[in-house]
């Protein structure tokens, strides 16, 4: 991925796009967002990024493979990489 270091903040309840949500999770960042009036969690711990739904773990652990997180994690069937390029989500929180 290009070095984009020229991106603004995101503010609660708006949209990121697919490029600055995959910049915040090479920085070891992690996002909460809504999709469809449900809150979730992109983490990044020592066994590496998970998505969680509450405190259920709804993905794997992928290591430091970021790009993998939002390929492979689905919601309602659909990779999290299309939601966020659809702009689907909503952040709340980036931490």
């Amino acid at each position: 991925m290009n070095d984009q270091t020229n991106f603004d903040d995101v503010s609660a309840g708006e949209s990121m796009n697919y490029e600055h949500l995959m910049f915040y999770l090479e920085q070891g960042r992690e996002i909460e967002f809504v999709y469809q009036g449900k809150e979730y969690f992109i983490s990044n711990t020592s066994e590496g990024r998970a998505v969680w739904a509450g405190q259920t773990r709804i993905s794997e652990y992928f290591g430091e493979r970021h790009i993998d997180v939002v390929r492979f994690t689905k919601l309602d069937g659909i990779p999290l990489a299309d939601l966020f390029q659809q702009n689907k989500t909503k952040i709340t929180t980036i931490f």
